[in-house]
């Protein structure tokens, strides 16, 4: 089964949205704009605590109690999973052989004398055709038996967590039942040693002297109240809390630290969940799990929500809010979803899957990747030569750039398309600048070489370009056979083109160098640049290019930033900020 969409009418912040989902969603966005109560609707339509706590009016869009709420999520049920197959068993004749989409519906609507929202739940294969789940008078519905949500908020109470579950997580084993009631013997023979040296302490000693007096004023009897440890007299195992055993070492120390506490919290969740896995479906709904960790045990946590070896194959239904990049690390065939706009909420969302290319490195896409999605404006560039120079620039024109939503990502090579393409669909603004570069054609002859950023702006204006507009894209002639390759070729067939290329930036936010990074800086600072890095500028700054440019904007003044910044082959810098 695969979740394929939910749809959201009235409820909370949101007036009529439409979520795209998969089996792992990550749900992003600025504070107080929707994600909570994303979680919150799902969870009303799937968790029977949550349908306990009664809908108000403060839950219905702008106190709009005459309209009724309604939360729909679409299932697509296909394949032959055995989760499928649970859900089918239970809609029983509400369900054709050939159907493969599922709708489940929650309606609630307002009833002003007992002030509060009516919930009525629905189910069904034809969207306008659903059938009402029976009820027992304790809220439990046909759904309840089939899905099992496993909330995770940002503050996990271990101990809480533990003790509600401890009957759960701590079972006898029958096999053993004779080394078990031999062991129970033991311990209760040592309570006994442990009571009677308590009994012995004089605290304990002045207290019973004390309580038995006292109560035989009250009722004469004939007893006397001793103090005692009550451990194994009301529950063997309700003192029983996780310790830290450190390999090597003899002591154990109790869990302490929050990013502790919250990994063996997961690792708890996710036994609950084997144990419940044979005869439900397992939704774990977890809201900003960031909170607390280090980025390194957020990359540890991330590791563990989205590699299956790692949870057991366990979490196979994910719904995640988070404002973390770190979290996001390993993630992999996860649905981006993000939730913008204020005003009227809005959301965008990708399937991301890790390119083949990038399978083995990974944690370097995602980490570039999830770090662009947080941005609302990201400027797309070659390498880390343009980052740092591009950020000292821009930190001189407004040194809180960053935290007004502007980011910039290296691609580490040619590779736009991976990052423009998610960005785009996610509604982030994308602005890109790449080299113009010319490559010789492997094995042609005679030598031929292709104008080979004027091929790429091509494909990225491809992407960029919305399917009801393709017949207006502008597109660059590209040149399939050159002289040779040279600084003096680039510029000439940029001036060519110069007319169509200034369409492509103002329509398309794609800017193409005239040559590349150094020969543009160049060209902007002239012979300033020369005394900047003593040596010819070009040569010395491709040459260990992270090291140079390092060096080159420690010494640059504002006026040369200033310069940069409002140079014709850097307008990209304005571009992201507009």
């Amino acid at each position: 089964m695969i979740f394929t969409s939910m749809a959201i009418k009235n409820f909370r912040n949101f007036e009529d949205i439409s979520v795209d989902l998969q089996n792992k969603n990550v749900f992003f966005g600025m504070n107080d704009i929707g994600k909570t109560n994303l979680l919150c609707a799902i969870r009303y339509l799937f968790d029977r605590d949550m349908r306990r706590n009664d809908l108000v009016d403060s839950d219905y869009f702008k106190r709009r109690i005459s309209t009724p709420i309604e939360i729909t999520a679409t299932i697509d049920i296909g394949d032959k999973h055995i989760d499928t197959d649970k859900l089918r068993a239970k809609l029983k004749g509400n369900i054709g052989s050939g159907d493969t989409t599922v709708f489940i519906k929650l309606t609630a609507e307002y009833d002003e004398q007992e002030s509060r929202g009516d919930i009525i739940l629905k189910w069904g294969c034809d969207e306008n055709k659903l059938v009402e789940m029976k009820s027992t008078s304790g809220g439990f519905v046909e759904l309840d038996s089939i899905f099992q949500v496993y909330y995770i908020n940002s503050y996990i109470d271990l101990n809480n967590l533990f003790k509600k579950n401890i009957s759960t997580l701590v079972k006898k084993d029958e096999a053993h039942i004779d080394e078990d009631r031999e062991a129970e013997l033991a311990i209760e023979k040592k309570v006994e040693e442990i009571n009677a040296e308590i009994s012995k302490l004089s605290g304990v000693k002045s207290f019973e002297g004390k309580l038995t007096p006292s109560y035989k004023k009250m009722r004469k009897e004939d007893i006397s109240i001793s103090i005692k440890s009550d451990f194994a007299i009301s529950s063997l195992y309700s003192n029983i809390v996780p310790y830290i055993h450190k390999d090597g070492e003899t002591g154990e120390y109790p869990t302490q630290g929050e990013g502790r506490k919250k990994l063996v919290a997961y690792s708890v969740y996710n036994i609950l969940a084997e144990n419940t896995a044979d005869k439900k479906i397992n939704l774990f709904l977890i809201e900003e799990p960031e909170t607390h960790l280090h980025k390194s045990m957020q990359s540890a946590l991330s590791y563990f929500l989205f590699n299956a070896d790692a949870n057991n194959n366990m979490l196979n239904y994910l719904f995640i809010s988070t404002h973390s990049p770190f979290i996001l690390n390993d993630m992999d065939d996860v649905n981006l979803v993000r939730i913008y706009n204020s005003d009227k909420i809005i959301s965008g969302s990708e399937f991301y899957h890790v390119p083949d290319e990038w399978s083995k490195v990974k944690k370097k896409l995602n980490r570039s990747l999830s770090e662009a999605i947080f941005a609302d404006k990201v400027l797309l560039v070659e390498g880390e030569s343009e980052c740092i120079l591009f950020e000292r620039v821009l930190s001189e024109k407004d040194p809180y750039y960053e935290s007004k939503g502007v980011c910039l990502v290296s691609v580490e090579g040619i590779g736009f398309k991976i990052y423009a393409d998610i960005l785009c669909k996610l509604g982030i603004k994308c602005v890109v600048k790449t080299d113009n570069d010319i490559f010789k054609i492997p094995k042609s002859n005679p030598v031929a070489y292709q104008t080979a950023g004027f091929s790429r702006v091509n494909g990225l204006v491809e992407l960029f370009t919305v399917e009801s507009d393709k017949s207006n894209r502008i597109l660059l002639n590209v040149e399939k056979t050159l002289s040779e390759n040279t600084n003096d070729v680039k510029k000439s067939q940029y001036t060519q083109n110069k007319n169509i290329l200034d369409k492509i930036r103002t329509n398309y936010e794609i800017h193409l160098s005239c040559v590349g990074l150094e020969e543009d800086l160049y060209e902007c600072l002239g012979e300033r640049l020369v005394e900047l890095t003593k040596a010819n500028p070009v040569e010395h700054l491709q040459k260990s290019k992270q090291h140079n440019m390092v060096e080159l904007v420690s010494k640059l003044e504002k006026e040369d930033c200033d310069k940069i910044y409002s140079d014709y082959n850097f307008a990209c810098l304005k571009a992201v900020q507009e």
